[in-house]
């Protein structure tokens, strides 16, 4: 009964929170622009209707300051539903939405383009974003859920073949984190796409290598290449490089002001 009652509460936390960031006029829905892909338009045909399923959530199953991440239950269906914080909270996805869209927007189109391209992926469901001054300043993305379990580093092996598959259509991952693949009945599935891009280079296919290898040391060989291979040695020091800069701004960031000796 109690936890009950604590889903119960946090389930009416979500709704008021969602109430702040969700258009709930049809003057606020002037600012929001909605793509729902052919399948589904009988079933979310205006933004008012894409607002009430989002504002009633079966479970919050992640949040972090990329994103919030719900299970949301209609008709029989699931879907995860995405809200993504980077696209509200940082300027800098804002200004760049001018050209490239909203974080909704491309993970949905990687998504249809994967599938057309005969990789297993969920179905995308619809995009829901709000623009202003051109600018692309809160997104949400939906997809049919996926049945399976979140992949470890025991399932490297066949991540590994996955991430070959994708590279021979043509495609790169660009964030090849084991917990982006789901296993399914001993396939493995695309889960989250949101910075894969079509690009045929060899350096981009190795950088991908190179950062299954950080999560899962020992993947290079299992995808069939050498650690000696002079464009894989280019990707590992490029990402090295990224990461001792990534070091020093979160050094810099916590640095306080007292830490810095000024000298007359």
């Amino acid at each position: 009964m109690a936890n009950r009652e604590t889903q119960t509460m946090k389930n009416d936390d979500l709704r008021r929170a969602f109430d702040t960031c969700l258009p709930n006029s049809s003057e606020q829905e002037r600012e929001w622009r909605m793509h729902v892909f052919p399948a589904w338009r009988k079933m979310f045909p205006s933004i008012s209707h894409i607002c009430r399923f989002l504002q009633h959530p079966e479970c919050m199953l992640q949040q972090n300051s990329r994103g919030v991440v719900l299970l949301i239950q209609q008709n029989g269906v699931r879907f995860i539903a995405k809200r993504s914080l980077r696209q509200e909270r940082r300027w800098w996805s804002q200004l760049t939405s001018l050209y490239r869209g909203g974080e909704g927007a491309r993970s949905s189109q990687n998504l249809a383009r994967l599938i057309e391209a005969g990789l297993p992926a969920p179905q995308p469901v619809f995009v829901l974003e709000r623009r202003r001054f051109g600018m692309i300043v809160a997104s949400w993305a939906c997809y049919e859920y996926a049945e399976g379990l979140t992949c470890t580093c025991e399932d490297v092996k066949e991540i590994a073949a996955m991430l070959r598959r994708i590279h021979a259509v043509g495609w790169v991952h660009r964030d090849p984190h084991v917990q982006n693949f789901l296993r399914h009945e001993g396939e493995i599935r695309i889960l989250d796409c949101a910075r894969a891009r079509p690009w045929r280079s060899r350096y981009a296919r190795m950088y991908d290598v190179v950062l299954l290898d950080n999560c899962c040391p020992g993947s290079v060989s299992l995808y069939g290449v050498s650690e000696r291979d002079p464009m894989f040695r280019l990707a590992k020091a490029q990402n090295n490089l990224i990461k001792s800069w990534r070091r020093i701004k979160r050094r810099w960031r916590h640095c306080s002001p007292e830490s810095f000796i000024f000298i007359a």
